[in-house]
């Protein structure tokens, strides 16, 4: 039997078997070391803002070709929004401020029709966006962009529109943070921090992405769920009926309540909180929960809104929800919730390995 063990055929398969286990072990110790997360949410919640934001913190940002090739997504922001806060006054029967304003509109639709709106503004149509966006009837609309799907951003690349109109324009990191784009299929980033390589996964948050994926993630670490809190006023894009805020939380219970996350933590990003505080001053919660007794203020209207969030949870005596109120678009502030995230993650991984 010696001789039969020590032959050269059984001693090249102990050392397979034995290189074999090693790469087995090393893999597993490499996995060990990754961590899952998954950014989940209803459409325009901020997902990518906050994916960016990663990049930016970890990845050292965006390289030049980057930013310059998102220069066409902000032209035709520009373009399409006032496209739709022009056709929201016409169907309110509101006519535009003069007849100079209503040549300028139509300079609008005609970039639409010719598909020139991700070409760089030329002048005629840079005097036509800031005559029209400084117009009455144009602002009365956008102060009821509840009704219409404009992004949240509109109003920031109105306000750069001298500077994006500029020849030799190159996207900063705000406007890149600023930019909506609904995002299809899955994107991933991953980087390395704190002895770990965090890969985070974005999924698409519109209702037709999302039965694509939920089954495919049952080993993440942590969900970072997002959810718009200033969107208790507005409807889907989908459906032109549904209360976005109303249909985040219902995904957000399907999310928490799912047996393929039950061990995965749960982290609830309350997101657009600047939004959330300018809009309360004018429109209360009330209008979507109408049982809400609290006062018309930031503290006591989030404070609501996470009531309704953690009653959603069905097991709150195993699954804790850390929540967090977020401006996806500041940097600073996500950094500190970012390094909080981390920080759990790890924090339970340890946990799990008894090395805590």
């Amino acid at each position: 039997m010696g001789a039969v063990c020590s032959s050269p055929e059984v001693r090249a398969a102990l050392i397979r078997d034995t290189n074999i286990t090693k790469q087995l072990r090393k893999d597993e110790l490499d996995e060990a070391g990754n961590q899952k997360l998954l950014l989940l949410g209803a459409g325009e919640c901020g997902k990518s803002t906050i994916l960016k934001q990663m990049q930016i913190l970890h990845k050292n940002g965006f390289s030049h070709n980057d930013l310059m090739d998102k220069r066409g997504i902000i032209y035709s922001h520009l373009i399409t929004a006032m496209a739709a806060l022009i056709k929201f006054a016409d169907q309110r029967g509101k006519l535009l401020s003069s007849n100079d304003r209503q040549q300028e509109a139509k300079k609008i639709f005609a970039v639409l029709e010719n598909r020139k709106d991700t070409e760089p503004i030329t002048p005629d149509v840079y005097e036509a966006l800031k005559n029209l966006w400084a117009d009455d009837i144009i602002r009365e609309s956008y102060k009821m962009r509840n009704f219409i799907n404009v992004p949240d951003s509109t109003e920031y690349f109105f306000k750069e529109l001298d500077r994006i109109s500029h020849t030799d324009y190159c996207p900063n990191t705000q406007d890149i943070l600023h930019i909506r784009v609904p995002t299809t299929g899955v994107v991933q980033v991953s980087f390395p921090i704190k002895g770990c390589v965090f890969r985070v996964f974005d999924v698409g948050g519109q209702r037709s992405e999302r039965r694509k994926w939920i089954h495919l993630f049952d080993d993440v670490n942590a969900i970072i769920f997002i959810s718009a809190i200033n969107e208790y006023d507005q409807v889907l894009a989908e459906d032109n009926s549904t209360i976005r805020l109303l249909e985040s939380m219902q995904l957000f219970a399907q999310i928490c309540n799912c047996k393929w996350f039950q061990t995965s933590s749960m982290i609830l990003f309350l997101n657009k909180k600047d939004l959330f505080l300018e809009k309360i001053q004018k429109t209360s919660i009330k209008i979507l929960f109408e049982n809400y007794k609290g006062q018309n203020t930031y503290a006591d209207s989030v404070r609501y809104i996470r009531k309704k969030f953690l009653k959603l949870n069905n097991t709150p005596q195993t699954k804790k929800i850390y929540m967090h109120e977020t401006c996806a678009t500041d940097t600073n502030q996500v950094q500190l919730v970012i390094d909080s995230v981390i920080d759990i993650v790890i924090g339970k991984n340890l946990r799990g390995t008894g090395m805590e």
